[in-house]
């Protein structure tokens, strides 16, 4: 048993934060809120029965039942130090009532068009524990991030988007929210925040930190394909939508009826995942996103071909070729930010879509396995709301 003896503990970090919230870009800080996170994490992750039968069920060159629980899940579910950090003690953790701090979720592409919701039993779960407010934007699943902006906007200020179980607030029922944020974002809803940060930066005094979570902050390689082949696809009108989604995902549920159908910008939202695109906003901003002070967190995934779903598989040998460690959609590279306010937490083993939803209904599953998605989403969202409590970023 390896037990944690490092000179950086937490009330070193926790008193030199509050004297000035950018130590937190110090090496040795960094490092320790790495090791921290997925302390957290795998003590969590053991009370999910799913994620303990996916860990320690029989594999080829593999006898799990050689080897400790935690170090099944530690190996199943993390990538880089974590899984030889199994065996690490650290002190357990509490949670504690959060009363001041809103937590925002800024979702990815197509959100709400996919056959399950991100976080649908995490966000409830961690509401009950914690007490916390959720809210989620209520982002257009198809339009560029400037223009999203305007929905994540609506949910700092007025509280119009979505409660923790993904239904509707209406304006008329909305209440403006108190406190302060914790902004969650997943996959393109990083990019968003990170847009509307460099055109609402006075919005920094209400975020006190922001977790990257498989975010896109520098695009994807499949979004320059898409890109590619659909720039000089003319606006399709109703009918032809569907068909044209369907070329993004093939997972995509055609809604009986479309919601803010005048809003769709395929083309736009292609464009904004580019890499291109993301590298020269970031070239142009990220020095001032840094200046705001707004410590962020990387979480990224990775993944191998014979855990993604089929017809995603050809994505994946296209981004293998820059990365081996890709999560089918995102590179390392473009899944993290990297400035001195970014701490990156971890490397988890998951593709996209298991790290942040449930399980596809089996009918809509297109014949595919790997879309189980076994990922315990709720220990990872618990051990960011321990991790950033302790640091009382949060409160």
């Amino acid at each position: 048993m390896q037990v944690e003896k490092e000179t950086v503990t937490l009330e070193i970090i926790r008193e030199s934060l509050k004297q000035d919230i950018r130590n937190i870009s110090k090496p040795e800080f960094k490092k320790w809120c790495g090791k921290r996170w997925r302390n957290l994490f795998l003590t969590e992750a053991l009370k999910d029965s799913v994620a303990v039968e996916a860990a320690t069920q029989k594999r080829l060159f593999a006898n799990t039942k050689d080897r400790p629980t935690k170090q099944n899940v530690a190996i199943r579910f993390l990538r880089g130090d974590g899984p030889d950090e199994w065996d690490t003690e650290m002190p357990a953790a509490t949670p504690q009532t959060i009363q001041q701090t809103n937590l925002l979720f800024c979702p990815g592409l197509l959100n709400g068009l996919l056959p399950v919701q991100a976080f649908k039993e995490a966000f409830p779960e961690v509401e009950r524990t914690f007490g916390i407010n959720i809210i989620q934007s209520d982002s257009h699943p198809v339009r560029t991030c400037k223009e999203n902006g305007k929905d994540i906007v609506k949910a700092i200020r007025k509280g119009i988007g979505l409660d923790s179980n993904a239904v509707p607030i209406a304006p008329e029922d909305a209440l403006p929210p108190e406190g302060d944020f914790l902004v969650l974002c997943y996959s393109k809803g990083m990019a968003d925040m990170l847009e509307l940060l460099v055109e609402k930066p006075e919005l920094k005094d209400r975020i006190k930190c922001i977790v990257n979570w498989a975010g896109a902050p520098g695009g994807s390689y499949l979004a320059n394909s898409l890109h590619q082949s659909l720039k000089n696809f003319e606006i399709p009108i109703k009918e032809e939508i569907g068909g044209l989604l369907k070329l993004v995902s093939p997972m995509i549920q055609i809604p009986a009826k479309w919601r803010r159908l005048s809003e769709y910008d395929v083309q736009g939202a292609l464009l904004d995942l580019t890499t291109k695109q993301r590298a020269k906003f970031l070239d142009e901003n990220l020095e001032s996103i840094d200046a705001l002070d707004i410590p962020i967190f990387n979480i990224s995934g990775s993944t191998t071909a014979s855990e993604v779903p089929y017809f995603q598989l050809q994505g994946l040998m296209e981004l293998n070729q820059y990365d081996a460690n890709n999560d089918m959609q995102v590179i390392q590279k473009h899944s993290k930010i990297k400035s001195p306010m970014a701490t990156d937490l971890a490397m988890v083993h998951a593709h996209h879509w298991d790290i942040s939803y449930s399980p596809f209904p089996k009918n809509l599953r297109l014949g595919s396995p790997n879309l189980e998605h076994p990922f315990p989403k709720t220990a990872g969202l618990t051990a960011v709301l321990l991790f950033l409590q302790e640091l009382e970023l949060i409160k």
